[in-house]
């Protein structure tokens, strides 16, 4: 059991359909204490604790990772989790209650900038290849009618875990909704449709998930494809399989014959895909645990397969990767109403009271801030040919999985299909800002160093997962280039938005006064010290209001730009350029370790061996001794500065 203080944890458990009348969303605050359950064996007495924390007035939430039950499937202990945070509060909000909390935590106003970067998988696509090969085996040899195969996504993330929620929540609203600050620093993140299991009074629920198709833009063609989801054989044949073993599996703790599907097949919408479900219902039966429940239904079988316990067997075998919290299960349970505060069959005999449980899909799970370890998930074990930035230790590090149910006629290419298609939920977020260039262009040359601009702009899109057309690109800026008026110089923008909308601006190019520019230093006019694990400050976004604050407040003093410094002290890079400094003889530049961004000019003195510039960590009182100092940008090229 671990003791926490208040400010430690808190979680929201979010429903899109929550009103004012009927309140169902729930915010947990003032963090008392949690019980973890590892060992199968325990789950009684941990389950016994709980129930006793509840009557004393304390409110439950449960977090469960899927190894824990297959393990409890099992009954053997393993190191997996299955966690009771326990709150001294809890408030039912609406969902525009829940908007105005989640706003004003955030600062107020849109979302904040969030989202993630270097997405790689845990699988290459020949390995998913084999996966479903050697599923397609067992399924032959009879070991199983249906696998659900997953894998792990792994990612950086930038922005804070709630801003990244609030993101993903205007894009896909779920009933099932969870933001949960853990205890000991990560961060659960879930944007759940599917509900696992819930208790109302006596009637016990389960609405297991099993079928998808692709939303479309045109309103006709979506329709075809719910209407072909909802009438596909194959589709059918995989949930009517999962709603038999989970009719199967309510029955060990539902009255005798209560059992019933009241809803087969139905179609649901979501942000990028439809989803097909199915409802079980049954009577709660009297004096039956928490922990009982758990037994006889976790891990839902609409993410293993059937049947459950063989069919775990082979995930193991298959599988390359742990799930974790992913198809686990979270929500929330109540204290059970005793005696006279009882008014409902389900709690007469105190086995337990309601509760409300979601499969773990659509669910991250982030490290605690700057615990992200950086190695092969930051590009994946697929990743591309083209590498992007060097990454940074120290950033927070996220996992979600993503899978596919398959069954002896599935194609490998189709399920492959799938997982993107269910990822895009994540990848195709808008994180609230858009890449950019900014360099000269004439109309007799075009865009110097074109090449590199595109370069850069394709590692960023990759990083980040915009869509991104180099080549349509290319022949756009040729297109403007030409039209441009005159022989003189423009200063030309390029804006690339998350879906692969190009803008292109171009105005005419102010020249400098002749002699050298002068630099200041930002720490010293009031700007805070900038984060070298920010992962923004490798890449040219238009999140940028305090570099272009300060190099705005430069030019009204008389400068060209201010040089920003880390929370380690080190110098990094100016508002709009790059810094070489000449010390003993030979020029050095900030290394992007700093937080630098990769900028086109610094690229290119770099690589000009006649130059003779490396990289090093820049100090203030290298800054004192320099014998000159560049600042560095595609616009205006390489500028003599001097420190004012």
């Amino acid at each position: 059991m671990t003791e926490g203080n208040e400010s430690a944890s808190f979680a929201l458990l979010d429903d899109c359909d929550s009103t004012a009348l009927a309140r169902s969303s729930r915010l947990y605050s003032g963090f008392v204490r949690e019980r973890v359950c590892t060992d199968p064996a325990r789950l009684d007495e941990v389950d016994a604790a709980v129930a006793q924390d509840l009557r004393d007035g304390l409110h439950a939430v449960v977090v469960g990772d899927y190894e824990f039950g297959r393990n409890l499937q099992r009954a053997q202990p393993g190191h997996a989790p299955l966690r009771f945070l326990l709150y001294a509060r809890c408030e039912r909000l609406s969902r525009d209650e829940v908007d105005a909390w989640l706003a004003q935590q955030d600062g107020g106003g849109t979302p904040s900038i969030a989202g993630v970067a270097h997405v790689g998988k845990s699988v290459s696509r020949d390995a998913f290849d084999a996966a479903i090969a050697a599923v397609h085996d067992a399924l032959r040899a009879g070991d199983s009618y249906q696998v659900n195969y997953t894998y792990r996504l792994n990612f950086d993330v930038f922005g804070t875990p709630l801003a990244l929620y609030r993101r993903l929540r205007a894009r896909q609203p779920v009933r099932y909704g969870a933001l949960i600050a853990l205890p000991d620093g990560p961060w659960v993140v879930s944007c759940s449709p599917e509900l696992f299991v819930e208790k109302h009074g006596d009637v016990l629920r389960a609405r297991p998930m099993k079928g998808t198709a692709p939303r479309l833009a045109d309103a006709r063609d979506d329709a075809a494809a719910a209407a072909f989801l909802a009438n596909d054989p194959k589709n059918r044949a995989e949930n009517v399989m999962i709603v038999d073993l989970l009719r199967n599996d309510v029955s060990r703790i539902a009255r005798t014959g209560t059992v019933r599907v009241p809803a087969l097949f139905s179609v649901e919408p979501y942000a990028s895909v439809w989803q097909m479900t199915s409802t079980v219902e049954a009577g709660w039966r009297d004096g039956t645990t928490f922990a009982q429940m758990l037994r006889a239904l976790f891990p839902c079988g609409s993410i293993t397969g059937a049947p459950k316990y063989k069919t775990m067997q082979l995930i193991d075998a298959i599988e390359s990767t742990p799930r974790g919290l992913y198809t686990g299960a979270i929500g929330w349970l109540d204290a059970a109403k005793q005696g006279a505060d009882s008014g409902a069959p389900g709690d007469r005999l105190a086995g337990c009271g309601d509760f409300c449980l979601s499969v773990a899909i659509r669910t991250l799970t982030l490290d605690a801030a700057g615990e992200g370890a950086h190695g092969e998930g930051a590009a994946g074990a697929d990743a591309e040919a083209r590498q992007p930035v060097t990454a940074i230790d120290g950033r927070r590090r996220g996992t979600m999985g993503v899978g596919a149910g398959i069954v002896l006629d599935s194609v490998a290419a189709d399920e492959y299909a799938e997982c993107e298609l269910k990822a895009r939920f994540l990848t195709d977020a808008d994180p609230g800002f858009q890449l950019f260039e900014t360099t000269a262009a004439t109309r007799a040359d075009g865009i110097r160093h074109l090449g590199r601009h595109l370069a850069r702009l394709q590692r960023s899109a990759d990083a980040f997962g915009f869509r991104f057309d180099a080549d349509a690109l290319r022949r756009e800026i040729d297109a403007r280039c030409a039209a441009l008026d005159g022989d003189g110089a423009y200063r030309m923008k390029l804006a690339l938005a998350k879906d692969g909308a190009i803008e292109i601006i171009a105005a005419p190019l102010k020249s400098l006064p002749a002699g050298p520019v002068g630099v200041l230093l930002a720490s010293a006019h009031g700007f805070a010290p900038t984060r070298a694990s920010d992962a923004l400050l490798l890449h040219k976004t238009t999140r940028r209001a305090e570099y272009d604050r300060a190099w705005q407040a430069a030019e009204a003093l008389g400068g060209f730009d201010m040089l920003f410094v880390n929370e380690r002290g080190e110098v990094t890079e100016g508002g709009r350029s790059n810094l070489f400094v000449k010390l003993d003889g030979q020029w050095v530049t900030p290394p992007l370790e700093s937080g630098v961004l990769p900028g086109v000019m610094r690229g290119v003195l770099l690589d000009d061996r006649a130059f003779g510039a490396t990289e090093r960590v820049v100090t203030r009182d290298d800054l004192a001794r320099a014998e000159a100092l560049l600042l560095t940008n595609a616009l205006r090229g390489a500028l003599d500065a001097v420190l004012k």
